[in-house]
């Protein structure tokens, strides 16, 4: 009778399991266990008891007294199968695979068709890559019970592991006919048809696998490798990201990411992710030599070497380390030890064509060319399309005069790389017979990069050959435009263009120039001209003249596609430039859709947005830029500007905190830290921001007005004027600067200096009503201060004032009816103060009609109630002009005028006058860099 009360607890217990009653299901498996305990106090060798508390312990997670109390019932009941059974299972869960087979084992002997023991001693044997018994167990689980889809599904990743990728697509077939959304059967699946390098049949079984289970760390790590298989790096990229978001501490997968950046030509991002797998291991080998190419890669060319170094200590043979200490040494000019390097590299691995690559460059600088040519012809016989080696094949037979023989292997060199514009210019250099090398563009090679256009500019006017000249003036053109020397460019595009008119290339080149030299116009103009050209091209070749059998370069789709998208980003430039926003935006749309570099639409269309001041969309624009390059200084600073335009300083803060920059970057982005702090009136480091700016560009007017203003805040007037004087000396012509001058010479009781400073602010910005308020405000605080109140001289100078405000006709064109109502609440003071009360009381009424702030409309019908009522109370008016009686409450009242004045008039430069105007110079330069620098 007990024995049932216990079960009947039991089965109650596991049904509310079953329907995932997690509380109910414990408390009634806690009296099952209870009920089982009085049994076994009566009779404590009932085996099957002993089974049930077991089980009951198991469903309890409690795995150590489970496993005593099956261990008791096979004491008492040695061939008790489903006390052996569950005793192999509580083992699997507590990680012990060698004891659970055991357990599996003696029930197999007992019943060798069970298929639960079949099952999970499959399951045992696999954790210990006992590939080929657990494929047997899992097979025979199959055969006994047909419908068991896991049974087929780990036969199928045993058959895979062993290479028998058929096999398993069969096993994988069967477990998706049983279920057809088995997420791990789609995944091992496009396993088997990666191995049998069947790379779309197995996209398409991760995408649906994905599709099933976008949470699989696994498929991630699966599409990216098929992906990366395809040639489609950017989407390969992606998914491996999507599998450490996942899987952080995925070491392989973070090589892999490293690798794929590398290969896309990001280094710094490829840096990040080796050292991040450093983080989790740092004895890795591999992630070391990634971390060294990178490093290499970004000019960083010491701390490359000592990469390298580190995995030399650990393994002396390594041919990477060699290989990479080589290269660091080549590109530090220390050439006897860079060969040395390369040959211990051959010496200890099969040969590679990336050493022989290295070795060759080496033998090249040591001015040994037939052996630099040796060595790079062999490389090519290990890889016919090392990119490398067919430049440095060209460069050596160019030193050796055999420019015909360059020609071609450059030629064979664009046909592998259309978008090679080195190969371009070394082509052009080889056929005007030019000494040439090939050099890494990036900033620590900036002068030896300059230096080869200069040199290049030099000798390419001894070319005497008519068609080497055409294709030299295009070369020129970028050389001169490299060397900032945009009117030489010009003419050299334009000479290009003259000689091949049906090349739409060197018009695109002409109009980009163009917009270096601020011609937008002629820039649009000339652009629009390229357009027209690259549609009316032809497919095939024909000769542009009879005298010379010059061919027209074939505009296929990709070349077409390519060119028509750098040429509408430089149209977004100009038409940005013009004022024409939405034309502008409509260009970088289009580039969008043509190119595949989506940072100059991206940026182009930021800067459109700020033109325009639409904030959020600017945020938006510079956002998806760091989403394709998070290391990009000049969108992350954008960012932060617009946030701060936003009045998001604390967010600005955060993304200007996390640059790391340099030179006029780490100047900018100080500013624009300087004006977060302040507006959320943490002053000390804003000073501290301010500074810093300064100290990296002394010429930053623009934060020198920030520091400026905020000493003003603090009462720091001289430090405020000393930094004044230094931004007007640096920019004579900034308004605010002047006005910001003004207004502390106010407070200083400066008064003529501070007319003065005013005048001049005027007139560099006549536009801006705000100056002609502070104008007008420090005439009648002139008067005031110096001047006798009865005497014309104070009249004059009040009346002058307000004619100043009238004869602008702001009053009656201005929308603004904050600024207007100040302004008439000044008139009417002026005239008051100069007895003309009709007029004063007619510009006060006029100011109260309108729909202004309380701060303004209070005091204006306050002077205008008394002025109505002066005749009948002229004591009010002796008091208020009587210059020697009540000079506190006068002092009360001019202090009152000026915070209102200052809080409609206060600005600050670093947000109303940063020179974001000038950006497009950046993005030019870059789309020049695209097309026509030295790498």
């Amino acid at each position: 009778m007990n024995f049932l009360y216990a079960r009947a607890w039991y089965s109650k217990a596991l049904a509310l399991f079953n329907l995932k009653n997690q509380i109910g299901s414990e408390k009634t498996f806690e009296r099952a266990l209870e009920a089982f305990d009085t049994i076994l106090e009566v009779n404590p060798e009932n085996s099957v008891a002993w089974q049930y508390r077991g089980n009951i312990l198991r469903y309890l997670d409690r795995p150590e007294e489970a496993l005593q109390a099956f261990n008791r019932a096979l004491d008492f009941d040695p061939d008790n199968v489903s006390s052996r059974y569950l005793k192999g299972i509580t083992l699997g869960y507590l990680n012990l695979p060698e004891q659970a087979l055991e357990a599996f084992e003696g029930v197999l002997t007992r019943d060798e068709k069970h298929t639960g023991a079949l099952y999970y001693s499959g399951l045992a044997l696999k954790q210990l890559s006992r590939n080929e018994e657990a494929l047997e167990a899992f097979t025979r689980t199959a055969e006994f019970n047909p419908e068991n889809l896991k049974a087929w599904y780990y036969r199928g990743t045993i058959l895979s592991v062993l290479g028998k990728n058929e096999e398993a697509l069969e096993a994988y077939g069967k477990t998706l006919t049983l279920e057809p959304s088995y997420t791990g059967a789609w995944e091992g699946k496009a396993k088997a048809h990666l191995a049998l390098g069947r790379s779309r049949e197995a996209l398409r079984a991760c995408e649906k696998a994905l599709e099933l289970e976008p949470s699989s760390a696994e498929a991630w790590e699966t599409q990216g490798r098929i992906l990366k298989n395809l040639g489609r790096k950017e989407e390969a990229l992606s998914a491996f990201e999507k599998n450490l978001i996942l899987e952080p501490r995925n070491i392989k997968n973070r090589l892999e990411k490293g690798r794929l950046l590398k290969e896309l030509g990001r280094p710094e991002e490829a840096l990040s992710a080796f050292e991040n797998a450093l983080e989790l291991d740092n004895s890795l080998i591999e992630a070391e030599t990634g971390k060294g190419k990178a490093l290499l890669a970004l000019g960083r060319y010491q701390k490359a070497l000592d990469t390298f170094r580190n995995i030399l200590e650990v393994d002396p043979s390594s041919p990477e380390g060699w290989e990479g200490s080589g290269s660091c040494y080549l590109a530090l000019g220390k050439l006897s030890v860079a060969l040395q390097a390369y040959e211990k590299a051959l010496s200890f691995g099969a040969e590679n064509s990336g050493i022989l690559c290295g070795l060759g460059e080496v033998y090249y600088k040591l001015e040994d060319y037939s052996r630099a040519l040796e060595i790079f012809k062999k490389a090519l016989k290990l890889d016919s399309e090392n990119l490398f080696a067919l430049n440095g094949k060209g460069n050596s037979l160019c030193k050796l005069g055999k420019y015909r023989e360059a020609a071609e292997a450059y030629e064979t060199l664009l046909e592998l790389d259309y978008e090679s514009l080195p190969a371009r210019y070394n082509r052009g250099v080889a056929l005007s017979q030019l000494k040439h090398q090939e050099k890494s563009f990036d900033e620590v090679l900036e002068s030896q990069f300059q230096t080869a256009f200069k040199k290049y500019v030099e000798l390419s006017r001894e070319s005497l050959d008519e068609e080497i000249k055409d294709e030299n003036w295009k070369y020129r053109g970028f050389a001169f435009a490299e060397l900032g020397e945009y009117n030489e460019a010009l003419k050299a595009f334009d000479n290009a263009t003259k000689r091949d008119s049906e090349n739409p290339f060197p018009l695109i080149c002409k109009g980009i120039t163009l917009i270096c030299l601020r011609k937008y116009e002629e820039a649009l103009e000339t652009l629009n001209n390229a357009e027209k050209v690259i549609y009316s091209a032809t497919e095939a070749e024909k000769p542009t003249n009879s005298r010379r059998n010059k061919e027209i370069e074939i505009l296929s789709p990709i070349k077409k596609k390519y060119r028509l998208g750098t040429l509408r980003n430089a149209k977004g430039l100009a038409l940005d430039a013009l004022g024409r926003y939405p034309d502008a935006l409509d260009a970088f749309e289009s580039a969008r859709k043509l190119s595949k570099n989506e940072k100059i639409t991206c940026s182009g269309k930021g800067l459109v947005f700020a033109h325009c001041e639409e904030w959020e969309k600017t945020l938006k624009a510079f956002d998806e830029i760091l989403a394709l390059d998070p290391q990009d200084t000049q969108a992350s600073i954008m960012k932060a500007f617009s946030l701060i335009r936003l009045q998001e300083f604390e967010k600005a803060i955060t993304v200007l905190k996390e640059l790391t920059t340099d030179g006029i970057n780490s100047g900018l982005s100080a500013c624009l830290l300087g004006f977060a702090y302040f507006k959320l009136e943490d002053f000390e480091r804003a000073i501290e921001a301010y500074r810093k700016a300064i100290d990296v560009n002394p010429k930053d007017f623009h934060a020198r007005n920030g520091l400026a203003e905020l000493y003003f805040r603090l009462g720091n007037n001289r430090g405020a004027l000393k930094e004044l004087e230094a931004s007007i000396a640096e920019a004579p012509e900034n308004a605010f600067s002047r006005n910001l001058k003004g207004r502390v010479e106010l407070e200083e009781q400066l008064c003529e200096d501070a007319l003065e400073s005013f005048r001049r602010a005027l007139t560099l910005d006549t536009e801006n009503r705000r100056l002609l308020l502070w104008d007008s405000y420090a005439r009648y605080i002139y008067a005031e201060i110096s001047l006798e109140e009865n005497s014309a001289r104070f009249r004059h100078m009040l009346l002058a004032a307000a004619g100043k405000l009238e004869k602008t006709a702001i009053l009656q064109r201005s929308q603004d009816n904050e600024f207007k109502a100040y302004a008439l609440y000044f008139l009417g003071l002026f005239y008051c103060r100069a007895h003309w009360f009709q007029k004063a009381a007619d510009k006060l009424d006029e100011c109260l009609r309108l729909e202004a702030p309380a701060e303004v409309k209070k005091p204006a019908a306050l002077l205008l109630n008394n002025i109505r009522t002066g005749p009948l109370r002229p004591a009010w008016w002796e008091w208020w002009l009587d210059a020697k009686t009540n000079r506190l409450l006068k002092r009360m009242s001019f202090g009152l005028i000026l915070l209102f004045i200052f809080s409609l008039l206060l600005s600050h430069p670093a947000a109303s006058t940063l020179p974001i105007i000038s950006w497009p110079a950046f993005y030019t330069n870059y789309i020049f860099s695209l097309i026509g620098h030295v790498s």
